[in-house]
C-alpha cells in the first residue's frame, strides 16, 4: 500500500493502483470514504473489480479493462502518485495529487498512442464512495461511515455531494474541473434476506461509476426516451497522439451551502432555482458566474403535449442584474403556462455551459382530482370471486390501502364526491375487516404472512376508520362516524398493545412507531370529544408509553432502525412522534438524519430522500419519499430548523415525479391519474438497465435475475403498488400551507408559493398548495387560517398582518 497525505486527507493506494482508503484526518470517526475492502470480504461479497479507479474501456468494439492490464506506479514522496496503465489502443493514467491547500485532484488521461484513429464508446471508471448499508445492529456505524452521494450532472460543471448519514462534518464534496462526465450509473450488491423476515429486507452498498464516455448502450431502451441528457450519450474519436483529461478536486465541506460556496472556487457555476412549480406559479433561477465570466447565452427546452416535439427558448434576454454588495448575480422570473419538464443550458463565455433540470406540474388539486378519479374507475376490484370490494393491486401489505385513506383525505379537503366516498367505506367495512381479521373481529388478526401477522398493516387499517369517522352521517352508508371512530381506536389499540400480542415478532414491532403519527394526536382528540373515555385513555397510555421508549432510547438512536437495519422509515417518523409529544431535545438527535437523508442537486428528481433498496439503486420511492419529506415539514414546525422546511419541500415535490403523466422523459408513460410507485434516479441502473430513469413498480421484479424477487412478485400486476398514504401527508402539509421565512441575508423567502413584492408596499404571496387554507410564517409567530376551510389562494403581507388577497371557493 502507498500512503499518500496532506493536512486534510490520508490516502491509501493499493498495488493494483486502486483508491483502498480515504480518510479526512480531522474526521473524529476516521470513517473511510471509499468502500472497504475488508468490510466487502467480510460481508461475503465478491465485487473485486470495482474498486475505486478501476475502469474500463470499448475502443473500435473491443472491450478492456484495466484489471487485465499490466500497470506502473510511481509515488513522489507522499503526496503525489501515478498509474500508469498501457494498450496498444490507448493509454490511460491516473494521477492522484495532494496540495499543500487541503485537497485532493484527480486526473484521468485517456490517450491514443498508435498511428490510427480510435473509437470509443464508452469509458467507465468506478467511483466507488462509501454508499453502504452495514449488515449491522449498530445504527452509530450506518451512521458515521455511510454516506448518501448526490449528483449534480449535465454540462461541463459536474459535482458530487457525498454527505455523512449522520449529517456531522465533514462531508466530502467533488467538483469537475475538466472533461464532461456522461452519467452517473449505479451497481447494487446485496442479499435477499426477504424470508428472514427483516426491515429492510436487503443489505449491502451501491457502486457508483462514472461514466466519462456513454453511447448510451449501457442504458438499453431508456436513453432512447432521455431527451434531457440523451445529448451526451455519444461515442467519441481519438486522433492519433490526442489525449482527453477528465480532472477532479476532492474537498470537504460542511453542509449545503458550503457546498456551493465551495463550487465557487472551482469557478462553477452556482444556482439557485424553483426545480419544481405549478403552471400557477413562475419559474425563479438566480445565478453567479465565475469571476470574469459572462452568461453568453441561455436556452430553455422543454416538452409538452402528446407529441414528445423538444422546444427551444431563448431566455437569455430575461436574465437581469441583481443588486448585490457581496457578489454579481443574475436572475431570470417566468411564467410557464404548459406543464412539463424543463431544462436550461447556460453557455458561458469560457464555452463551458451548465444545466438545470426543472418541472412543471399541473395545479396540484387536479393532479388530486385525477388520481382520485382514476382509483375509482379502476383499482376497485370487480373479480367476486376474489376480495370482491378490495381496491387493487391485491396486497396483504397495509401499505396498499393508502389509496382509500388518500381519496378520503381529497374528498375531505374539496367538494365530496358520493361515489368515490361510498366505494372507499365498502371497502372499509368489507374487505378490511374480514381480510385483515378472522370473522371481522379486530382482537383476532389474521396471520396473513403464514406464521405472523404485520403490525404495520394495522397503521393503514387505522388511518382508513379514522377518515370514514371525519364525514357527515349523511355522507356514509355503511356506518356512522361513531362507530368509524371507535374502530379506528379499538385498531389502534390492538396494534400499540405489547401485551395483546403473542409472538416476539408482533411484541416488538408493536413498539415500532408507523405512519400512525399522521393521525394518532387527532384520533386521541376526538374521541375526547365525542366522549368516549375509555378508549380515549386506553389509547393515551399506549401512545405515552410507546413514547417513552422513544425518548428513552434517542440517546442510542434506537428509532433509526426499523425491524432490523438503518432506514428512513426509522428516523424520520420516530423524530416527527418526538416532535409530536414535545419532546424536541430527543427529536434534535433524529432531525439531522432526516436533512442528510435528502438530496440536492441541479435535477429535480435527485432531490429524493436516499432509499435504495426498492430499485438496487438511489430512486424517488413516492411512498417513503413522501412521508419523509412530510417527517421533515412536521418537525420543522416543532424545531423551527429552516433546512428542514426546504429538504421536505424539494422532496415533496420530488415525489410528484411518480405521479405526473405530462413527464417524457421515461420509457414509463403515464395517464393522467396514473402513477408508479418507484423512480430509478441513476443512469444506468446496471443491476436492471431497462430501469435507468424510468417509473415502475414491484412488478418489474417478476423478470429479476434474482429468483427470489422472481418468485416473489410473480403474481403482482400493476406500477401503484404501495402508494397513497404519502398524498395523505402532502395534503396535511404542503398540501394546504404555504410558509414564510427570511434568510440569512434578511429576504423574505417563500416555500410553496409565489412571493411578490405589492405596489403598497406589502407582499403578494401566492400559494402553490393543491387547497390552500394556511399561510405561516412561522419566525414572527404569524399564521393565517381560511374560515371553516375555505380555499384562499393568494394572501397579502403588509404590516406584520396576513390578508386574504383573493377568495376561491
Amino acid at each position: 500500500m502507498h500512503l499518500l497525505r496532506n493536512h486534510t486527507f490520508e490516502m491509501l493506494l493499493s498495488p493494483y493502483g486502486t483508491l483502498e482508503s480515504l480518510v479526512i484526518v480531522d474526521d473524529p470517526v476516521k470513517m473511510n470514504w471509499v468502500i472497504d475492502a475488508d468490510y466487502v470480504t467480510k460481508a461475503g461479497y465478491a465485487d473485486e473489480d470495482k474498486r475505486f479507479g478501476q475502469w474500463s474501456v470499448i475502443a473500435d468494439g473491443e472491450w478492456i479493462e484495466s484489471t487485465s492490464l499490466p500497470l506502473h506506479i510511481e509515488v513522489v514522496e507522499d503526496q503525489a502518485a501515478t498509474v500508469h496503465f498501457a494498450h496498444p489502443k490507448l493509454t490511460v493514467q491516473h494521477e492522484y495529487v495532494l496540495n499543500n491547500d487541503g485537497e485532493w485532484t484527480w486526473n484521468i488521461r485517456c490517450s491514443n498512442p498508435s498511428h490510427s484513429a480510435v473509437v470509443l464508446s464508452g469509458f467507465h471508471c468506478w467511483f466507488s464512495l462509501a454508499y453502504i448499508m452495514f449488515r449491522d445492529h449498530n445504527v452509530l456505524k450506518n451512521m458515521n461511515h455511510s454516506c448518501a452521494v448526490f449528483p449534480h450532472l449535465g454540462g461541463d460543471y459536474s459535482k458530487f455531494a457525498a454527505v455523512r448519514r449522520s449529517n456531522e462534518a465533514p462531508h466530502l464534496a467533488v467538483y469537475s474541473t475538466g472533461e464532461r462526465v456522461a452519467a452517473l450509473g449505479t451497481h447494487c450488491s446485496y442479499v435477499n434476506r426477504f424470508l428472514e423476515q427483516v426491515s429492510p429486507s436487503l443489505d449491502g452498498m451501491l457502486y457508483h461509476r462514472l461514466s466519462f464516455v456513454e453511447d448510451g448502450s449501457s442504458l438499453q431502451q431508456s436513453a432512447d426516451d432521455d431527451w434531457i441528457y440523451g445529448g451526451d450519450y455519444s461515442s467519441i474519436k481519438l486522433e492519433p497522439l490526442d489525449e482527453k483529461v477528465w480532472s477532479f478536486v476532492f474537498t470537504t465541506f460542511h453542509e449545503q451551502a458550503d457546498f456551493y460556496t465551495k463550487a465557487k472556487q472551482y469557478e462553477h457555476p452556482v444556482w439557485n432555482y424553483s426545480s419544481v412549480t405549478t403552471t400557477e406559479g413562475k419559474f425563479i433561477a438566480e445565478v453567479q458566474l465565475p469571476e470574469n465570466e459572462t452568461l453568453q447565452s441561455a436556452i430553455m427546452y422543454s416538452v409538452t403535449g402528446a407529441t414528445g416535439v423538444v422546444k427551444e427558448t431563448d431566455i437569455l434576454n430575461e436574465f437581469k442584474n441583481v443588486p448585490d454588495s457581496e457578489c454579481k448575480r443574475l436572475r431570470i422570473v417566468r411564467p410557464i403556462q404548459a406543464a412539463g419538464e424543463i431544462k436550461l443550458v447556460a453557455t458561458l463565455s469560457n464555452g463551458k455551459c451548465d444545466v438545470l433540470v426543472g418541472n412543471v406540474l399541473e395545479p396540484l388539486h387536479i393532479m388530486m382530482e385525477q388520481r382520485a378519479a382514476w382509483l375509482c374507475n379502476y383499482s376497485f376490484n370487480a373479480d367476486v370471486a376474489t376480495r370482491p370490494y378490495a381496491i387493487l393491486p391485491l396486497s396483504n401489505q397495509g401499505e396498499s390501502l393508502g389509496k382509500l385513506s388518500f381519496i378520503l383525505m381529497k374528498n375531505l379537503l374539496s367538494i365530496p364526491i358520493t361515489e368515490q366516498i361510498r366505494k372507499v367505506e365498502e371497502t372499509a367495512f368489507f374487505d378490511l375487516k374480514q381480510h385483515w381479521f378472522e370473522n371481522g373481529n379486530f382482537q383476532c388478526p389474521k396471520p396473513l404472512y403464514g406464521e405472523f401477522y404485520r403490525i404495520y398493516d394495522f397503521d393503514y387499517i387505522g388511518h382508513v376508520y379514522y377518515l370514514l369517522s371525519q364525514f357527515e352521517p349523511s355522507q356514509l352508508h355503511y356506518g356512522s362516524p361513531v362507530m368509524y371512530l371507535k374502530w379506528a381506536a379499538e385498531v389502534m389499540c390492538m396494534r400499540l398493545d405489547e401485551q395483546f400480542h403473542q409472538n416476539k415478532r408482533e411484541q416488538e414491532e408493536s413498539q415500532l412507531v408507523g405512519v400512525f403519527v399522521l393521525y394518532i394526536a387527532d384520533l386521541l382528540h376526538d374521541l375526547q370529544e365525542h366522549r368516549l373515555t375509555d378508549w380515549h385513555d386506553k389509547l393515551s397510555k399506549l401512545w405515552l408509553t410507546l413514547v417513552s421508549r422513544l425518548q428513552a432510547d434517542s440517546a442510542t438512536y434506537k428509532g433509526a432502525i426499523t425491524e432490523h437495519f438503518y432506514d428512513n422509515a426509522g428516523f424520520a417518523l420516530t423524530c416527527q412522534a418526538l416532535c409530536l409529544a414535545g419532546l424536541t431535545v430527543e427529536a434534535e438527535r433524529y432531525a439531522p438524519l432526516i436533512v442528510a437523508n435528502i438530496g440536492f442537486s441541479n435535477d429535480y428528481r435527485a432531490n429524493a430522500p436516499d432509499r435504495w433498496w426498492e430499485a438496487l439503486s438511489f430512486m424517488t420511492h413516492s411512498l417513503w419519499g413522501g412521508l419523509a419529506a412530510s417527517a421533515a415539514l412536521f418537525c420543522y414546525e416543532k424545531l423551527a430548523h429552516v433546512h428542514l422546511l426546504e429538504a421536505g419541500y424539494r422532496a415533496t415535490m420530488t415525489m410528484f415525479h411518480c405521479y405526473d403523466w405530462n413527464v417524457h422523459s421515461t420509457m414509463r408513460k403515464l395517464k393522467p391519474g396514473e402513477a408508479a410507485s418507484t423512480y430509478s434516479i441513476a443512469a444506468p441502473n446496471l443491476n436492471m438497465p431497462q430501469l435507468s430513469r424510468n417509473r415502475f413498480g414491484q412488478s418489474i421484479f417478476k423478470t429479476s435475475n434474482d429468483p427470489l424477487f422472481s418468485s416473489l412478485f410473480a403474481d403482482i400486476k400493476g406500477d401503484d403498488w404501495d402508494m397513497g398514504e404519502e398524498l395523505v401527508a402532502y395534503l396535511l402539509g404542503f398540501g394546504s400551507t404555504t410558509y414564510l421565512y427570511t434568510d440569512s441575508k434578511g429576504q423574505l423567502q417563500c416555500i410553496n408559493g409565489l412571493i411578490e413584492p405589492d405596489e403598497s408596499g406589502g407582499w403578494m404571496i401566492t400559494s402553490y398548495a393543491a387547497y390552500p387554507t394556511q399561510y405561516v410564517l412561522l419566525e414572527q409567530g404569524l399564521v393565517f387560517t381560511s374560515p371553516t376551510g375555505e380555499i384562499v389562494k393568494r394572501v397579502m403581507l403588509t404590516n406584520g398582518k396576513f390578508e386574504s388577497a383573493q377568495l376561491m371557493i
